[in-house]
């Protein structure tokens, strides 16, 4: 939008306001939109959010790491490299840790799983969405994320 627009725009408004406050009928501005608090320990934190989930690996992983790559990538699904640089990826995000060599970490199935589905539990802090608990994914596609991950060498 160039300038001369927004200054138009912006007058347009104020005309608006002041004439309908001039003739007594008054406009209500709304409230900025809130917007769910990620951590307990920022000021937001007063804004009701789903409670961190415990989620465990239920018996054996059994995850297709192919499936787990395309899901990881897909922008409606996963979206793991707006943050993450994975194996494979490209334009990867910066903002959370290189993920390419997870497999490596020695991490097993069932903390990776856990991480996955809500990191919150292990850091209440992050900026990592709880995939699980806003079922952002179904377990069988955390499932296939996290063997993407284990095989990630």
């Amino acid at each position: 939008m160039q300038l001369d627009t927004r200054f138009r725009l912006t007058a347009l408004l104020s005309v608006t306001l002041l004439g309908a406050c001039a003739h007594g009928d008054w406009v209500e501005v709304p409230k900025p939109m809130e917007l769910a608090c990620l951590g307990y320990s920022r000021p937001c934190a007063n804004i009701p959010v789903r409670p961190p989930v415990a989620k465990t690996l239920a018996g054996p992983l059994n995850g297709d790491p192919e499936r787990g790559r395309e899901i990881a990538f897909a922008r409606d699904k996963g979206n793991c490299l707006a943050c993450h640089a994975m194996t494979g990826g490209t334009q990867t995000g910066t903002r959370g840790p290189d993920l390419t060599h997870y497999g490596a970490t020695g991490r097993t199935d069932g903390d990776t799983f856990t991480m996955v589905y809500d990191m919150r539990v292990i850091n209440p802090d992050t900026l990592m969405p709880p995939i699980g608990t806003n079922v952002i994914l179904t377990e069988e596609e955390i499932r296939d994320v996290v063997a993407f991950l284990q095989a990630s060498r």
